[in-house]
């Protein structure tokens, strides 16, 4: 099968599920890159993937902002404005004429604007998830007024034209199962793949809680800062050789002034494995998102204990008690986490079944079915719309 695979960004470690879904594409079908760069380290990082022939268009920061801007005015998604130089369409059209690919691979919400201009192309979009409910949260619950404003501004524009994609049937991988009585047509749950080879650490191992994340994300700040104002100090009381390890990209001056009391920053580190070999809890305090918190299931697939609150443990399909530790509150977290590191074994045993979950449903073998019954779903709509 040729396929068009079409991204906002340079897929890298940072954005892991994009590169892993091309690289399982590229090694079973004739893949073509076209994707968007800001800078000289993004094409270079372009050079790596496993693709020969790579389009790159410059999306440069001053023209993305302006055209974000244009689009307060005209009712489309702040983030498909931001994604949507007309070079970039025109780089498609000609690879739609050169190529004639047999799919367009869509990833992310951002490059939605394009499936109109795939015309009699099939089209499948990796939307990740319905991002829209992320902004709904935002509106109501963002940290300050700026976060609120723009949930109320992008949420709505954004459900709209998700729900317009599900009208017009196309299909929608998706990284989460839905929740119950949530379902949608032609959506297809794609997880992200995570196998991690973590060697863990031989013996006891010292209480040492770990936050994995991009830092530039609102709510991985958010749930970092909330759970070293309201927990660690108590989880400090309980366990006194206790130390938090962050680990991170690009830390805002907020997570940076966190560093003491038994707190270490590890910034833009270029590979996060080597941090669970040594960690004896890992956390995931969100409490805003949708999808699956990757953070979660790589900690999971490494073997580490984890705590996390009951939304993200709900969407990934995990258990309190059997995969993971849920908690809610500032207690409930303190109690979690301080139980995990004064009881390995059973710390140990929770760990086991977390693993063994996230091989059944994350690891690469798993996800190449899942893509391949989503990529399956595009010859029965040929044969459909055909009749």
């Amino acid at each position: 099968m040729k396929i068009l695979f079409v991204a906002p960004w340079i897929p890298a470690s940072v954005r892991p599920r994009s590169l892993v879904i091309l690289e399982m594409l590229a090694a079973e079908h004739d893949v073509r890159f076209l994707a968007l760069t800001h800078d000289d380290d993004e094409v270079r990082l372009a050079e790596k993937l496993p693709v020969q022939d790579r389009t790159l268009v410059t999306n440069s920061f001053a023209g993305s902002m302006l055209r974000s801007a244009r689009a307060l005015g005209t009712g489309v998604s702040l983030q498909t404005g931001y994604a949507s130089p007309k070079a970039l369409t025109d780089a498609l059209r000609q690879q739609l004429d050169e190529f004639q690919p047999d799919v367009v691979h869509l990833n992310v919400f951002r490059t939605v604007h394009l499936v109109e201009a795939c015309g009699d192309t099939p089209v499948i979009v990796d939307l990740d998830e319905f991002r829209s409910e992320y902004y709904d949260q935002l509106a109501s619950h963002g940290p300050n007024l700026a976060w609120r404003t723009l949930g109320r501004v992008e949420a709505g524009r954004m459900r709209a034209r998700e729900d317009e994609l599900v009208r017009k049937g196309v299909p929608l991988m998706l990284s989460a199962p839905s929740l119950p009585g949530q379902e949608r047509p032609n959506t297809y749950l794609v997880r992200s793949p995570c196998d991690f080879s973590v060697q863990r650490q031989q013996g006891p191992i010292a209480p040492t809680v770990l936050f994995v994340g991009r830092l530039s994300y609102e709510a991985n700040v958010n749930g970092l800062m909330w759970f070293v104002r309201e927990c660690w100090q108590g989880i400090r009381d309980a366990v006194p050789d206790a130390r938090l390890r962050i680990v991170g990209t690009d830390p805002p001056k907020s997570v940076q002034a966190l560093v003491g009391n038994g707190i270490e920053l590890h910034a833009n580190a270029p590979a996060v494995e080597p941090y669970y070999a040594d960690a004896a809890v890992a956390i995931a305090p969100i409490f805003r998102g949708t999808g699956v918190q990757l953070k979660l299931i790589q900690a999971m697939s490494a073997g580490v204990p984890s705590v996390t609150t009951s939304m993200v443990a709900d969407r990934a399909g995990v258990q309190d008690g059997v995969h993971v530790s849920v908690a809610d509150d500032s207690a409930g977290w303190i109690a979690k986490v301080a139980a995990l590191l004064s009881a390995p074994e059973a710390a140990e045993r929770m760990a086991a079944n977390g693993r063994e979950w996230v091989v059944q449903h994350h690891s690469s073998a798993a996800v190449r079915r899942q893509l391949q019954a989503a990529y399956a779903s595009l010859s029965s709509r040929a044969g459909v719309d055909a009749s």
